[in-house]
């Protein structure tokens, strides 16, 4: 298991007790996404050192739609 991931698991089982069910459902999509994108990011950096080009352009091009998302659904929310 990954350091982020640990942080991550520790803040919710931390945080989660005194907050509302919708709160903690919150918290944990926000984790979800999170984790999604260090895992793309950390491909992105295999693919690079390894020289898989044509991988690397899937793996970028899934990125950008994923902050894409994460941008839209906080535009919605301001």
């Amino acid at each position: 298991m990954k350091y982020t991931e640990v942080k991550y698991i520790f803040y919710n089982l931390v945080s989660m007790n005194n907050l509302t069910p919708i709160e903690n459902r919150r918290i944990q999509n926000i984790n979800f996404v999170m984790g999604e994108l260090h895992t793309s990011l950390n491909n992105i950096y295999e693919h690079l050192m390894d020289k898989e080009y044509t991988t690397l352009r899937g793996e970028v091009n899934n990125l950008t739609k994923k902050l894409r998302n994460v941008g839209e659904s906080v535009t919605d929310e301001v």
